[in-house]
């Protein structure tokens, strides 16, 4: 495979750890199942809170470094943690209670992990960074699930 279709494919399940995947996936599982709906979002909500204060606090440069101009540049340029694991890691732990089927559980470790190597391979964060955003996204979601609403 070349260089360029594996950068495309890594650019494709990196796309898992984004709003373009959680959001209509979670507005789907609110339609058939509201209450543990309420949760996830509750829970992606809180994740996306937390990443984002560390970026804020702790700003530290991606692998590639990008322009730091405006805040918001700032926010998307800070590699430090990984919120595509967070919210993927957060995702899946949180929906796995509602899919028991070990195929289901497979399916989420897979994406977990091919989301945290998409994002060392394409050069957007340092291995610790994608280790702290599972561990974020982890935490989050376990507490997430143990708060009754």
């Amino acid at each position: 495979m070349g260089n360029r279709m594996l950068r495309n494919l890594f650019l494709a399940i990196s796309l898992f750890g984004t709003p373009f995947f959680y959001i209509p996936v979670t507005a789907y599982f609110l339609k058939i199942n509201p209450n543990p709906a309420i949760s996830l979002i509750l829970i992606l909500i809180s994740n996306e809170i937390v990443c984002g204060a560390i970026k804020f606090i702790y700003p530290k440069e991606r692998p590639l470094p990008m322009p730091i101009n405006t805040l918001f540049q700032k926010y998307i340029a800070g590699s430090f943690p990984s919120i595509h694991t967070a919210r993927i890691t957060a995702f899946s732990i949180a929906i796995i209670p509602l899919y028991t089927n070990k195929i289901w559980i497979l399916i989420a470790l897979l994406a977990v992990t091919g989301v945290g190597y998409s994002r060392i391979y394409l050069k957007k964060h340092y291995f610790i960074d994608v280790i702290v955003g599972f561990f974020i996204g982890a935490v989050i979601s376990i507490l997430g699930l143990n708060i009754q609403l």
